[in-house]
């Protein structure tokens, strides 16, 4: 992975918050609501994956299966993540040195 493309994607895989503000600014620059919807998707995971933490907290009992629910939503989200960079690529959102464009 080159350096410009770690500004978009930590060093865990997924999309940095200030990706995914970029692309949902960029996203309405096609008629079609793919990326839109993705970014909506992407956003309920990373929710539920905080919701988790806290189940894991507040029922010790449960956390092995919390744990392994957090897990899930980490690969859940790197798995977004690079759909998302790739359909941004593809559509023309994210150029060949991996800069987000300007909406010019």
């Amino acid at each position: 992975m080159n350096e410009q493309t770690n500004n978009l994607i930590s060093e865990d895989g997924r999309l940095t918050d200030e990706t995914v503000h970029l692309l949902s600014q960029n996203s309405d620059m096609i008629e079609c609501k793919c990326p839109e919807k993705l970014l909506h998707i992407l956003a309920v995971v990373r929710d539920f994956k905080s919701y988790t933490v806290n189940c894991i907290d507040l029922y010790p009992n449960d956390a092995k299966v919390h744990l392994w629910l957090k897990s899930s939503a980490d690969n859940l989200d790197k798995l977004l993540s690079a759909t998302l960079l790739q359909l941004a690529r593809m559509e023309g959102f994210i150029d060949e040195n991996n800069h987000i464009k300007s909406r010019d």
